[in-house]
């Protein structure tokens, strides 16, 4: 493929989280894309340094996308936009749709939020050439919810970063001692929602023998996201700590030292965190349903998220030696079926043929 096409980069300006994290990933390797946005890169995207043109004006966010980045190329140029999100008159565009939750559960956002997405997301669809979506899953909740043919959608996994591996001993002791974090421990990812269900992880982590015996459950992820309807993680029992953002080396040793994920989110497109905590030899316990029956395979409990004694047996399940070690090693099998070359090269060949 000779051709050439443009990647609409305003990712690059916000901070380094969910999504922005997988056009991070994807751009480095994507082969042909100029990537342009509407201000400087943000300094979460190192490795793209010197690659993304500023283009556009005075415009900044969705004001940009929808009127500046289709005045910046021409109306024939194929437009790549990773993010979710993309300017509605530009034809020629592969968006990639990470999930359709706000379509589903507008509870789980802010009004403003909801109210634009639920707006712009069927029109887009309806007006781009192609589609992208990151998980079978996605795709059958699109082709219900927007209308979308099934012959428009091409499904590309996501996968996991090459930080994410098994750490030494001594680098999970270094980390855990300079952050605070007490062994044994469980660990928790996400930025605070309601679609992560933390409330009721935290009710079934009261219950489990874990608590009762001194292990600690560790939450890793940001409050106060302003497309969210729940805005902190509010009141938490005293053997969990919430150590809010930590960056990819120190959360990579943290997965390493776990006794293992607790991943019962309500709703995922993908759910990455299931792959980087395989990847760094962690065993799973994420929920029976969305993606992520789907990304976990064979390699994880799955339980009922709805069920605090679903989710609080899973735990206990999961700190049996003998079943975690197996789950470690379905784990290490299981995420090298997922890579970012491969979905680089099905994003751009939707983009270009």
């Amino acid at each position: 493929m000779d051709q050439r096409y443009i990647v609409n980069a305003r990712f690059v300006t916000q901070h380094l989280t969910g999504i922005q994290r997988y056009c991070y990933e994807l751009t480095q390797v994507l082969g042909k894309g100029s990537l342009i946005s509407p201000g400087p890169v943000a300094e979460d995207y190192p490795r793209l340094k010197g690659r993304v043109r500023v283009m556009g004006g005075c415009l900044a966010g969705h004001p940009w996308e929808q009127i500046a980045l289709p005045c910046s190329i021409g109306r024939g140029d194929a437009l790549l936009s990773p993010a979710g999100c993309g300017p509605i008159s530009h034809s020629n565009q592969v968006v990639v749709i990470h999930d359709v939750a706000v379509l589903e559960n507008r509870e789980w956002y802010s009004r403003a939020y909801s109210l634009l997405y639920r707006r712009l997301l069927p029109t887009l669809s309806s007006r781009v050439r192609r589609i992208v979506t990151v998980s079978e899953f996605c795709k059958s909740r699109i082709i219900e919810l927007l209308c979308v043919p099934e012959e428009k959608i091409t499904v590309a996994w996501e996968a996991s970063s090459s930080c994410f591996f098994p750490r030494t001993e001594e680098e999970i002791s270094r980390t855990a001692a300079r952050l605070g974090v007490r062994r044994p421990y469980f660990l928790a990812i996400g930025a605070v929602s309601p679609r992560k269900n933390f409330q009721r992880l935290l009710a079934a982590w009261t219950r489990t023998e874990q608590s009762a015996e001194g292990v600690s459950l560790i939450v890793v992820g940001k409050e106060g996201l302003r497309f969210s309807g729940e805005a902190s993680l509010g009141a938490v029992p005293t053997s969990v700590r919430h150590l809010g953002e930590v960056n990819d080396e120190d959360l990579a040793r943290l997965y390493s030292g776990a006794e293992g994920l607790l991943f019962p989110s309500l709703y995922e497109g993908f759910g990455l965190p299931i792959l980087e905590a395989m990847a760094s030899g962690c065993p799973v316990l994420t929920s029976n349903c969305s993606a992520m029956p789907e990304i976990a395979g064979d390699a994880a409990i799955l339980v009922d998220p709805l069920s605090e004694e679903a989710i609080a047996d899973g735990i206990d399940r999961l700190a049996q030696p003998r079943l975690a070690a197996e789950l470690k090693a379905r784990g290490r099998h299981r995420y090298q079926r997922f890579s970012w070359a491969r979905t680089a090269e099905i994003t751009e060949r939707a983009l270009l043929n």
